[in-house]
């Protein structure tokens, strides 16, 4: 009796032995760590047949739990790795992409930037973590915030959830050298980020205007999401990449066409910074393009572009930046 009974308690510890180094190797392997059967078989005091055993019931589970990993034996550096065919994870280079672009953007204070990037790196194998954070490292002491220094997160949340729920908000807003905020309540439709700042598209509920306005959203002080619903026509409803197309450094206003001779070295870069451009003709003097565009925001890209661009229409963007350069070049001849 007492045998039989000492025989089913070495049974019981047996099994949550192997139970607890499966599981073991298991979550090491599911961290992106390679393994060997004969450094396993030393840390766990058993034989290399064992640890055998082991792996093939890692791989009979996985195989039956039909998930997207599969346990590969690579014989280069003769260890087992987790590997997946699942594209919807990231890739330990496209992680670095993601953090590489988030610190150019500048989009949050350093706290949340750098909040941001340590989860995102997170997200790589941990045997390639330290070598993203080594690369990191630099850029994330030298990184600069913006002036504003806001959290927004919250924010930009409960802006979210107004445009998803078509929901009239009041917001107090103050632009950069007013003395004090003022209130507006506004049908809010997007939310755009560029050069720098996030900021909040949304038509006047008061008055009725073709063309949205632009809030920068660092500078909402105060916002409260009413009941009231709004409705827009369904031919005014706003696509956030077709309205991105067509703004330059966020200056809003009615939507025109622009016709403008480039002879730049580099067109490609003319329709990447207005993708809705298209050639209308090429000569030796350069290439003619048109773009549709909200406002006069494209007046700034135009002359930032210098001797390389002539606008040809609409006539009044033609007349004012010649008024623009001649001022520009009274300034030099003073």
């Amino acid at each position: 009796m007492n045998t039989l009974k000492e025989k089913g308690s070495k049974e019981k510890e047996e099994s949550t032995a192997q139970l607890n180094r499966i599981l073991s190797i298991f979550d090491r392997l599911s961290k992106g760590h390679a393994i060997t059967k004969q450094s396993e078989a030393t840390n766990f005091h058993v034989n290399e047949k064992t640890i055998q055993r082991d792996i093939e019931n890692i791989r009979s589970y996985l195989e039956t739990a039909k998930t997207n990993y599969y346990l590969e034996y690579n014989r280069k550096e003769k260890v087992y790795k987790l590997e997946t065919d699942d594209e919807n994870y990231l890739r330990n280079e496209q992680i670095l992409a993601i953090v590489k672009i988030l610190i150019e953007s500048r989009a949050f204070p350093k706290p949340d930037m750098d909040e941001l990037i340590d989860k995102l790196t997170n997200l790589a194998q941990p045997t390639k973590q330290p070598f993203i954070k080594k690369i990191m490292s630099n850029e994330k002491y030298n990184y600069v915030d913006l002036q504003h220094k806001q959290s927004l997160f919250g924010l930009l949340w409960e802006l979210a959830k107004a445009i998803h729920t078509k929901k009239v908000i009041n917001i107090r807003y103050k632009r950069e050298f007013d003395q004090q905020d003022s209130e507006r309540t506004i049908k809010p439709v997007g939310i755009i980020f560029s050069e720098y700042y996030f900021y909040l598209i949304a038509y006047q509920s008061k008055i009725e205007l073709d063309f949205p306005t632009i809030y920068r959203i660092d500078r909402i002080t105060a916002c409260n999401i009413t009941s009231e619903h709004f409705k827009l026509p369904y031919k005014d409803r706003f696509e956030e990449g077709e309205f991105r197309k067509k703004i330059q450094f966020m200056y809003a206003g009615e939507l025109l066409k622009v016709k403008f001779r480039f002879n730049g070295p580099s067109p490609q870069a003319v329709l990447d910074r207005l993708p809705n451009a298209y050639k209308l003709s090429e000569d030796e003097k350069g290439i003619v393009f048109e773009a549709e565009v909200f406002g006069k925001g494209v007046k700034m890209w135009l002359l930032s572009q210098g001797e390389n661009v002539e606008v040809l229409e609409p006539k009044e963007l033609r007349d004012d930046i010649q008024l623009s350069i001649k001022a520009m070049l009274e300034k030099y001849q003073k």
